[in-house]
């Protein structure tokens, strides 16, 4: 999908395009999985190609941020979570050329959709590609605070009922979670750190304008103060996994306690049992009709008591 945005009195507002559109007047072209014919417009207006997949997935600095004759170019991470509800990262290209900036990303991403909607009714103070750039990486930061701080609030559910010693189903769960939580923080400090990458480089290595310069350090300083905040969920996490562990493991012993007991307890018995089970010359119960079908139940019921009696428990 092909979509381009125009400043008009200094806010965005999108262009309504159709074949014979060109996108001369737009400061910002967005492309989302574009067709053939949508890549073949961009790169006509570009004067160049755009990044391939292999190109986007490559992780090397030089690779995903530099400045050439053709313009400037970025490629960072940016934070989505599917209908799954499984976590991800996704990277879109930035290039800004002739005063546009050009987006090129493979899926919606909630950052830009954010991003557009603030963008209706929120002037740009410079209006240029840069500010654009930034401040799409500023609501990307501002979700990565929001996902921070939900990680906070599981984290606390997770701690009392780990912490209340609940069932052993509840623990099961509980490690799931944190298992879960643990691969979003990973993902989180994962965005936060490759967009620390593209504004130191953006700061050093290029000619930001003044406004954006200082628009860029007051982003970093964001994500400096939120990266401490997020290894601390790595500690968070890893102490509710040893503690829900431990109490797995206290759990397990006095099972295997109970266990114990009661075969100890039977072991004298079967030891009769065994010894002079049928060594006995009047046994009434031979002559029952009844005998040998009703000790067959006997021993079925023997077996499923117990077993319907740990199970309850929650002990198998």
């Amino acid at each position: 999908m092909l979509s381009a945005f125009k400043l008009d009195h200094c806010r965005l507002s999108r262009l309504e395009l159709d074949d014979s559109d060109d996108l001369t007047s737009s400061v910002w072209v967005d492309l989302i999985e574009p067709e053939d014919d949508e890549r073949e417009k961009v790169q006509k207006e570009l004067g160049q190609s755009l990044a391939t997949r292999p190109e986007l997935e490559d992780i090397e600095a030089s690779a995903r941020f530099f400045e050439d004759e053709d313009g400037l170019h970025i490629h960072s991470f940016f934070f989505f979570e599917d209908a799954e509800d499984h976590a991800g990262n996704a990277t879109v290209a930035f290039t800004i050329r002739d005063g546009r900036l050009y987006t090129l990303r493979e899926r919606e991403l909630p950052a830009f959709r954010l991003y557009r909607m603030r963008a209706r009714n929120q002037t740009l103070v410079d209006g240029n590609a840069y500010e654009l750039l930034l401040d799409l990486f500023e609501t990307k930061i501002e979700q990565l605070a929001d996902e921070i701080e939900n990680i906070y609030s599981d984290l606390e559910s997770l701690s009392r009922v780990i912490m209340e010693g609940r069932q052993g189903e509840e623990y099961d769960d509980a490690l799931s979670t944190l298992a879960e939580l643990e691969d979003v923080g990973w993902k989180v400090r994962l965005c936060l750190m490759d967009t620390q990458r593209a504004l130191n480089f953006l700061v050093r290595k290029t000619r930001l304008p003044s406004g954006q310069l200082e628009q860029a350090r007051e982003i970093l300083r964001d994500i400096e103060s939120l990266l401490p905040h997020n290894e601390s969920l790595f500690q968070k996490v890893n102490f509710l996994m040893q503690a829900a562990m431990g109490f797995i493991n206290i759990e397990q012993s006095r099972i295997i306690k109970i266990f114990s007991v009661v075969s100890v307890v039977f072991l004298p018995p079967t030891l009769v049992a065994s010894s002079y089970g049928m060594n006995f010359e009047f046994m009434p119960e031979l002559k029952w009709s009844f005998g040998y079908p009703g000790a067959i139940v006997l021993m079925i019921l023997a077996g499923l008591a117990p077993y319907l009696y740990f199970k309850r428990k929650n002990w198998l």
